[in-house]
C-alpha cells in the first residue's frame, strides 16, 4: 500500500488531498499546527517536529506539502516577523520536511508535490512575503526534480489562483487597493469560480500517480489562464 504524508491536513486543500488519495487506496498521514481527527501535531517551521514525525513512519511513498499561510498587504507595512513567519512555513516548511523524508522516498523512488500558487509565478499585489516564498517553493521543486531525478524521485508543484477556502474568505487587502489588482489576484480570466480544493487536490493526484510517471520539475498553473 502507498503510504502518503500531507502537510496542512486540517482543513482546506490539505484535507481535501488527505482525502482524494485515501479514496485512491493510499494510507495517509495528515498533520498540521492543530492536530484533530486523524490529523497528527507537527509544526513545519520546527525541526524536531518534523523528524519526529517522519521518524514515525517506515515507509513513505508520497509527499504532498500543503501546509502554508497567506499574507495580504502592502511591502511597506510588512513587518520583519511577518516576512519572517510567512517565509518560515511557506517555504522553509516544505524544505524541512523534504530534507527529512528523503531517505525514505529514494528508498521508494517516490513523490513530492508542493502546493505553491500562481503567485510564485507571476507577479502578484499586496502579497509580497507569499509571493517571495512561493516563487521560492517553485525553484526548489525544479531543483528538486533535476538533482533527484537519479534517484528516481520526481518532484512536482501545483499553482493554483483564487481557490475557494476559508483562507481566501479571510483575505484583508489595503483599503486603498486597485481593483484592477485584486482582480488579477483572484479572478481567472474565463470568468470561472474559483477552483475547488477538490479541484486542486484531483491535480496533486494525478502528479503522484503512474499516469505522470515521466513528469517532474513542473509547476502546473491552476488559474484560469490567468497567468498564460
Amino acid at each position: 500500500m502507498t503510504t502518503a504524508l500531507v502537510t496542512g491536513a486540517a482543513s482546506g486543500i490539505g484535507a481535501a488531498v488527505s482525502r482524494r488519495l485515501a479514496a485512491d487506496g493510499a494510507h495517509v498521514v495528515g498533520v498540521d499546527l492543530v492536530a484533530g481527527d486523524d490529523v497528527l501535531r507537527c509544526d513545519v517551521t520546527s525541526t524536531a517536529d518534523v523528524e519526529a514525525v517522519v521518524g514515525s513512519l517506515d515507509q513513505l511513498d508520497v509527499l504532498a506539502n500543503v501546509a502554508g499561510i497567506p499574507q495580504f498587504g502592502r511591502v511597506e507595512q510588512i513587518s520583519d516577523d511577518e516576512w519572517d513567519r510567512v517565509l518560515a512555513v511557506d517555504l522553509t516548511g516544505a524544505f524541512k520536511v523534504v530534507r527529512a523524508a528523503l531517505p525514505l522516498l529514494k528508498a521508494s523512488r517516490g513523490c513530492i508535490v508542493n502546493l505553491a500558487s500562481v503567485a510564485g509565478i507571476q507577479g502578484q499585489a499586496y502579497t509580497a512575503a507569499y509571493s517571495a516564498a512561493k516563487g521560492g517553493l517553485v525553484a526548489f521543486t525544479k531543483a528538486l526534480a533535476v538533482e533527484l531525478a537519479p534517484d528516481g524521485v520526481r518532484a512536482n508543484c501545483v499553482c493554483p489562483g483564487g481557490v475557494d477556502t476559508p483562507l481566501l474568505a479571510q483575505a484583508r487587502f489595503p483599503d486603498d487597493s486597485d481593483p484592477r489588482l485584486i482582480d488579477r489576484l483572484t479572478g481567472p480570466l474565463d470568468g470561472a469560480m474559483l477552483a475547488s480544493p477538490e479541484a486542486v487536490a484531483d491535480a496533486v493526484a494525478w502528479l503522484t500517480s503512474p499516469a505522470a510517471a515521466t513528469v517532474t520539475g513542473i509547476a502546473l498553473p491552476m488559474d484560469g489562464g490567468r497567468s498564460a
